[in-house]
């Protein structure tokens, strides 16, 4: 049995005969978590929240997100962790 896949690849299951394939595009953006930092040091003195990037899981994003706030350069005050628009994580710099 074939099914098409993201990125127009040809996808076909266990039960077909033949080579089974796998997709090689990334999920889909709803499936993923997004990690967004507080960036501070705009010149004119306002915070702005910026996404860094993308985690195929919650503990994944969480990962990421504590090393950002908890690097040894720079780390940033708060970020915040997002699935499919909620918050569902919030990570920050320790005083």
């Amino acid at each position: 049995m074939d099914q098409r896949g993201l990125g127009g690849r040809d996808v076909r299951t266990v039960d077909g005969p033949g080579p089974v394939r796998v997709r090689c595009t990334p999920p889909a953006a709803a499936e993923l978590f997004e990690i967004a930092v507080l960036d501070t040091t705009g010149g004119d003195g306002e915070a702005r929240w910026h996404t860094i990037g993308w985690g195929v899981d919650r503990g994944h994003a969480d990962s990421i997100a504590e090393a950002y706030v908890t690097r040894p350069l720079c780390p940033y005050d708060e970020v915040q962790v997002r699935h499919n628009g909620h918050l569902v994580g919030v990570h920050r710099r320790s005083a």
